[in-house]
């Protein structure tokens, strides 16, 4: 026995780099797959920027490149940036726990729903971009009154995922776990929130570029800080690069909240990954 122990163990100690190599050479591909289109963009648009199109239209990417550089080496996007992070930080909290509460509310509650849903449907039709005047008349050009806009494009996704998600919810379920003794705080944190979170964590990643949106939109309107001001000054003066630097900001912007979403789904939704192996991997 001790004889095929230690004839199995330097085979299976041999076989953890090759697995961790072929993980590595996995990972690396499909970030080069992921690269490949982007870059194969730059180039097209570095090529076509002066030849296909005038470049006084479309910029260069070296262009935005160097305008990134001096706006960060003078320090003057920092405000801007500063500014509308608060935005949407404040923005993008405020709509999600107003999402997730209310439609908790409705959800759990037939009769909540069958009063304030017809209401909630109509100011849903609302354009909300057509608030945003309202809003600064109410709030002010400062930062609430972007806030409030954020706020009111991602409550409404949030709160349709979770009602939604709360609906869903096995109805049998409910009932057997009420008949084994559970109140209504149990009910909710050990039936209703777990089964409720895939869809709770969706509306929040489809509500990240919506909160992006209401805030570039309110600063478009009156503003006297933000990178919705920047990129309106900049394409008022005819400054491509500029608008290209903004809009390359934005998008970091949207990227490190869907990271950090992803994270937050992979931590909170561990329980739907499959942990059991396949005979193969065994």
């Amino acid at each position: 026995m001790n004889d095929i122990s230690a004839t199995a163990s330097p085979s299976a100690t041999a076989e953890l780099p090759a697995a961790r190599r072929r993980s590595f050479r996995g990972k690396a591909t499909h970030f080069l797959t992921l690269l490949l289109p982007g870059i194969a963009i730059l180039i097209f648009w570095q090529w076509a920027a002066g030849r296909l199109i005038k470049e006084i239209y479309v910029s260069k990417p070296t262009a935005v490149a160097e305008r990134l550089y001096e706006l960060f080496s003078s320090g003057e996007i920092y405000p801007h940036l500063w500014t509308t992070g608060q935005e949407l930080v404040l923005g993008y909290v405020i709509g999600v726990a107003g999402g997730i509460l209310g439609g908790y509310a409705l959800g759990r509650s037939p009769r909540l729903a069958s009063i304030f849903e017809p209401y909630v449907m109509a100011f849903y039709g609302v354009p909300k971009i057509a608030l945003a005047p309202l809003f600064i008349i109410w709030f002010g050009i400062g930062i609430w009154s972007k806030v409030a806009l954020a706020s009111i494009m991602v409550f409404f996704l949030v709160f349709y995922n979770v009602y939604t998600g709360v609906r869903a919810v096995d109805r049998e379920l409910v009932n057997l776990t009420l008949v084994m003794g559970a109140n209504q705080r149990q009910l909710t944190y050990h039936v209703y929130f777990p089964a409720a979170a895939p869809y709770v964590i969706l509306g929040m990643r489809m509500a990240v570029p919506y909160s992006v949106i209401g805030v570039i939109v309110g600063e478009f309107t009156s503003s006297t800080q933000g990178l919705g001001l920047f990129i309106h000054e900049a394409s008022s003066t005819y400054d491509p690069a500029g608008v290209f630097a903004g809009i390359v900001i934005l998008l970091a912007f949207v990227v490190v909240a869907n990271t950090l979403t992803g994270r937050l789904e992979r931590r909170f939704l561990r329980w739907k990954t499959p942990t059991a192996r396949a005979p193969s991997d065994i």
